[in-house]
């Protein structure tokens, strides 16, 4: 997962559940690892504001929705909706 990258739920988890491939998330709730910064953030501290697109993580620490489209993708891939 890397949003800000193109690698994003929606573009590779169809193909990984078509192939039957797994798929690991780097992040699941923003919090200390703080993986949904971008890449970029060594060079542009995310200080005053979140970036736009997060990088990894689906969950706000609140346990919100980052994006409710990608929960309902992941749900109903999985069989879980």
């Amino acid at each position: 997962m890397a949003r800000s990258a193109g690698s994003t739920f929606d573009s590779i988890l169809p193909i990984a559940n078509k192939e039957h491939v797994g798929a690991i998330n780097w992040g699941f709730v923003s919090g200390k690892t703080q993986t949904y910064l971008p890449w970029d953030s060594w060079q542009r501290p995310y200080v005053l504001v979140q970036p736009q697109v997060w990088f990894h993580e689906v969950l706000r620490q609140d346990g919100t929705l980052y994006r409710r489209a990608e929960v309902d993708l992941i749900r109903r891939l999985s069989g879980r909706q």
